[in-house]
């Protein structure tokens, strides 16, 4: 923990990772393994567009770090058993109580009124994201068309690691392509495409 005056932020570098998929990384980056669209469809128990409906953070039982609880309204469901109009909860650490603040660095952000694909593991009342940032992309119109696009995810704060690697490199063409900005439509042919083969 790396504590920073002024606002009392503690700093929790963790990768929360998927049976074996992080490591615990120094300060100011997490080490997560890079995962490819596919990976990200088969590890998901939920594959859904949704809108988030409020981010509040609390301390944890034992008052040892802050958790956000994330509730999502489903729009889409791709994969899983949520519906349109149902919630799911993202349950994941780092948030602000008052003026103390804990960032994770490589987790992905929720903002209320937010629209996003996320992929997520877990039950529908106590879900998390799928390789941390790599799990969640922002959706936007595209002004000339009016097609939803999908954002690739965040990578600030995560070094990725190719799953046959010890050291951070440059991502596989593979992962390039599960991160690059894309119309919502193909994403969803593909990730249907995916599911069919069994992947």
């Amino acid at each position: 923990m790396t504590a920073v005056i002024v606002r009392r932020v503690f700093v929790a570098a963790l990768a929360l990772g998927f049976a074996g998929m992080g490591v615990v990384a120094p300060v100011q980056a997490s080490l997560v393994v890079a995962l490819d669209l596919s990976q990200l469809v088969s590890h998901a128990d939920h594959i859904v567009v949704t809108d988030v409906v409020s981010v509040q953070a609390a301390w944890d039982a034992k008052h040892e770090r802050i958790v956000s609880t994330i509730q999502l309204n489903v729009v889409e469901s791709w994969k899983g058993p949520a519906t349109p109009q149902s919630r799911i909860t993202v349950v994941q650490p780092g948030g602000t109580v008052d003026d103390i603040t804990m960032v994770v660095f490589g987790m992905t952000q929720f903002r209320p009124g937010e629209r996003s694909l996320v992929f997520l593991r877990g039950s529908m009342t106590a879900a998390s994201v799928v390789g941390m940032a790599q799990g969640k992309r922002a959706l936007f119109r595209e002004a000339a068309t009016g097609r939803w696009m999908a954002d690739g995810p965040d990578r600030s704060g995560a070094l990725f690691l190719r799953p046959d690697a010890a050291t951070p490199a440059a991502a596989t063409a593979a992962t390039e392509n599960a991160l690059r900005r894309r119309a919502l439509d193909d994403l969803h042919q593909d990730i249907r495409a995916m599911m069919k083969a069994g992947r």
